[in-house]
């Protein structure tokens, strides 16, 4: 799968972003007793003795050294795939894959014990994940939750492919690894051709990919959800009416879920998650750290052979999908607030294994 961003502009972004990566995690490991030590007063001078600038640190550190590790290793992944030649090729992708891979999972571990991020996943929601392939509708409330998919998938034995917004190309790590396994990193301005890429990402899916798209198209906001609807009750009242009870997501953008079903027969997966809503900002999450709440996942399945044919029925089926989202979230919400006890198939687990 080509890129349609031209390779000068590319290049461009690269020479700014790789060497800024590379600098901070060599700077953040030569300096990390200092960093720590000045985090350690910080976090003692305001009483928090459960260190939570010391382990945002800590995770952060962790962030730049895997995104380094993928840095260095890029260029020998692209010669052995016949410089550049065979990139897209099975043994090239698999091999990106497990980099891809061993990244999340290390980060997932460093979540769970500086963080305290732990998933809290029933058997039925477990079961709706599998089998593949399958393309998967994700609420986004948190930056964080951009790797839930992945890491739910990855613990199956999945390989993920993303449609990922292009803002995220300022991550070198992302930029190098991410597009070689096949995902899509799509502008925000430019439809048609986001729409091109989406469909392109389908042609390439096989029974152990599950392909991820955050429908809402950017992080929920109370502010956002009111321009949102403002707009759809102008622009397209029918719908207005139909998603006039969301309070806890957005709505949905067609666009590239109805590119996705186009170019794939798969069945669909609908993930919604509590646990992240009050922190609007990683800032936010980081001083809450570590987190008390887990994060609640619950996952239901739509046969391929049940989602509709036709565009307009298509949008009013994933808005039907996108209010059940919302319940969801409300209900949740609800029984945290209740403080209501997990049933023994609801206990949290480890991010990773």
């Amino acid at each position: 799968m080509t890129s349609a961003e031209p390779a000068a502009s590319r290049w461009k972004r690269r020479a700014r972003t790789i060497p800024l990566m590379l600098t901070v995690a060599v700077l953040g490991v030569l300096a990390s007793p200092a960093i720590l030590a000045v985090a350690t007063v910080v976090d003692l001078a305001k009483r928090r003795i459960r260190l939570p600038t010391v382990r945002v640190a800590l995770f952060l550190l962790q962030y730049a050294i895997n995104d380094s590790i993928e840095i260095l290793l890029a260029p020998i992944y692209w010669t052995l795939a016949g410089f550049g030649t065979r990139l897209h090729q099975p043994a090239s992708v698999a091999r990106h894959d497990r980099l891809q891979q061993w990244s999340i999972d290390v980060l997932a571990r460093r979540a769970e014990q500086l963080l305290g991020l732990r998933l809290d996943i029933d058997s039925a929601s477990e079961a709706a994940l599998t089998p593949g392939p399958v393309i998967v509708l994700c609420r986004h409330v948190n930056i964080v939750d951009a790797s839930l998919p992945t890491l739910l998938y990855q613990r199956l034995g999945y390989c993920t492919r993303g449609v990922i917004m292009a803002e995220l190309l300022a991550d070198p790590g992302f930029d190098l690894i991410y597009g070689r396994t096949g995902s899509v990193f799509i502008p925000r301005d430019n439809g048609p051709q986001a729409i091109a890429m989406v469909r392109e990402l389908g042609r390439h899916v096989d029974s152990t990919t599950a392909v991820v798209i955050f429908p809402e198209g950017r992080l929920f906001r109370r502010d956002r959800l009111e321009r949102a609807t403002a707009r759809l009750t102008v622009e397209n009242p029918e719908r207005a009416t139909r998603l006039a009870a969301l309070g806890h997501v957005l709505p949905p953008r067609p666009g590239g879920v109805l590119a996705l079903l186009d170019s794939i027969v798969a069945d669909v997966v609908v993930v919604a998650h509590t646990g992240l809503d009050q922190y609007g900002s990683f800032a936010e999450l980081a001083n809450a750290v570590p987190l008390s709440e887990t994060i609640k996942v619950r996952a239901w399945r739509i046969p391929a052979d049940q989602i509709p044919t036709g565009e307009g029925e298509r949008i009013a089926w994933l808005d039907e999908q996108w209010v059940l989202v919302n319940e969801q979230v409300a209900q949740d919400a609800r029984s945290a607030d209740e403080n209501q006890q997990p049933s023994p198939s609801h206990k949290p687990e480890p991010l990773s294994t």
